[in-house]
């Protein structure tokens, strides 16, 4: 199965009259930075042929931990299980 880049696409409303511009530039990176996490999740699994939310934990979360230590825990979880989600629906 050849391996795709995924754009995650999502639409919400947040005011950002009072926001700083920092705080903009900061949601930005966090957003980006998922996009990569998942993206790259989604291409171990496909090359490993991980469909397992646990498997792939043991694979790759200490790994990604290790690589952003700033993201909080609950943030690479996600990712995980978003990439699982997405690569059993092409399986």
């Amino acid at each position: 199965m050849p391996v795709e880049e995924v754009t995650l696409t999502t639409r919400f409303k947040v005011d950002l009259t009072d926001v700083d511009e920092a705080v903009i530039s900061e949601i930005q990176r966090l957003f980006a930075e998922y996009q990569e996490i998942v993206n790259e999740l989604i291409k171990f699994a496909t090359s490993k042929h991980i469909t397992s939310f646990v498997e792939l934990h043991h694979a790759k979360y200490l790994e990604l931990r290790q690589r952003y230590p700033i993201l909080p825990w609950r943030y690479i979880i996600t990712a995980r299980r978003h990439a699982t989600r997405i690569y059993k629906s092409f399986s």
